[in-house]
């Protein structure tokens, strides 16, 4: 059957794949183009002296249905592995403690004060704000107290932004957080009375790390995705885009019924867009990308002293340490590490410190090890280092983002046809990527077929 309508996607990270292939599924025609020679933007696993190293994301969450729908037709299933372990660690005082993992052990954790806990049981008492928008410090000390803040919150967002909790936005950066106290006036109460759908998240990566989800999902689009790709030109002409393109001396062009641009929020207004609409995108240059520094770390498994029994450990700013945290990357998923060894995959920099984001590759394993000796009982040297380095990683919903937001909606409202999706809207989680090319991939085909 020939593809009725035609949509161009610029970018190829895991938004614009997922919507180029259910844009496909849907019998649309898809052109995507990448800039960089290979696809999955940051997703990408690498295997290098028999232990595996995750340039990003080392997990994902099936938060939505839609999302393990679609990794099933994927043919993904039998290559996803489920993580091992179970315990997250949280530094207080220099030692990693477990997070409670039900109300018993929370109310006997060593993590949190009497009075701390107290503070978070008299949540639901707490009045509603009235502000539009509120630093996510402030919402969370406001309703849970600050002993919450810095050691629970503040290394959470850490770990999953690299962001500062007093610039980010609550309202955008955790709209479900942001969500209970406007409809239940409590996050305990809201939590406790929110109903439970059919589908339960889970964690999940894969038997060769995170990188076969764009390595599957290019095989699916096959001659439809164009690496090494430079964008020369965007027109738009009536109700139609075109797309001149070029890649090795040779020029293309396109003409399609939809342009969507999936690549970083700082990129976007570098391309050749239509003379009209490129003063209008440089509000995006405004979007904070934070350095983030991921150092893998193989060890002997008898030189470190921590049984490593979990997830990882977050570290609280308050600890004046030099890393955000660490994964237990051997631990948390089969294969990841040769007989006897471990891996610990550690983040460096973000709002926090940025600087040493930007050390040299041994004064940054330096850094590390004094506190990995601290923390985790660390004997002696490495017997392998993988550095991989992001100038402007995560984008960062702070304050003020609404009128980010709302700006690209006017954008699209007055240019129809073209659309604006990626991290930097939505969600920066790798399943919440994958959500928000499927949603636009229906939206704007059930508008051209």
């Amino acid at each position: 059957m020939a593809p009725t309508g035609k949509v161009v996607v610029i970018g190829a990270g895991l938004t614009g794949l997922s919507a180029a292939v259910r844009l496909r599924a849907r019998g649309v025609g898809v052109t995507v183009l990448e800039s960089s020679s290979q696809p999955g933007g940051p997703v990408r696993s690498e295997h290098d002296g028999g232990f595996l190293v995750e340039h990003g994301p080392n997990s994902m969450m099936t938060t939505d249905a839609s999302v393990a729908d679609f990794l099933q037709s994927l043919g993904l299933e039998s290559d996803i592995v489920e993580p091992q372990a179970k315990k997250r660690f949280l530094v207080r005082k220099g030692r990693p403690l477990a997070l409670p993992l039900g109300p018993t052990s929370a109310l006997t954790t060593p993590l949190f004060s009497l009075a701390g806990k107290l503070r978070v049981l008299a949540e639901p008492f707490v009045t509603r704000g009235a502000a539009d928008d509120e630093s996510l410090a402030s919402f969370v000390a406001r309703r849970l107290g600050p002993e919450a803040l810095h050691y629970a919150v503040e290394p959470f967002v850490a770990g999953i932004y690299a962001g500062d909790p007093e610039k980010l936005s609550a309202r955008w950066a955790f709209p479900k957080l942001w969500s209970l106290e406007r409809e239940h006036g409590s996050l305990i109460r809201g939590a406790l009375g929110k109903k439970r759908g059919i589908h339960r998240p889970k964690m999940i990566s894969f038997r060769n790390g995170m990188g076969d989800l764009p390595r599957r999902l290019a095989e699916q689009l096959g001659p439809d995705l164009h690496c090494g790709v430079r964008v020369e030109n965007v027109e738009q002409a009536g109700k139609k885009w075109t797309v001149a393109w070029s890649r090795a001396g040779a020029a293309h062009r396109e003409t399609a019924d939809a342009v969507v641009s999936t690549i970083p929020a700082f990129s976007v207004p570098e391309l050749p867009w239509p003379q009209n609409l490129r003063g209008s995108l440089e509000f995006l240059r405004g979007i904070v990308y934070p350095p983030v520094t991921v150092v893998a770390l193989g060890f002997r498994r008898a030189d470190v002293a921590h049984p490593l029994d979990g997830f990882g450990m977050l570290v609280p700013e308050v600890e004046k340490r030099r890393i955000l945290g660490a994964i237990f990357s051997s631990s948390l998923f089969p294969g990841r590490a040769p007989r006897d060894h471990v891996l610990l995959t550690v983040f460096v920099g973000g709002e926090r410190q940025p600087r040493l984001a930007r050390l040299g590759d041994d004064a940054l394993e330096h850094d590390i090890l004094a506190d990995l000796r601290d923390l985790l009982g660390v004997r002696g040297a490495p017997v392998f280092r993988h550095v991989i380095r992001w100038p402007r990683a995560i984008p960062q919903y702070n304050l003020g983002y609404g009128g980010i937001n709302s700006s690209l909606e006017k954008l699209e409202a007055a240019n129809p046809g073209l659309h604006f999706v990626g991290n930097y809207r939505g969600g920066i989680a790798a399943g919440q990527c994958i959500q928000n090319g499927l949603r636009l991939a229906e939206e704007t085909g059930a508008r051209i077929t």
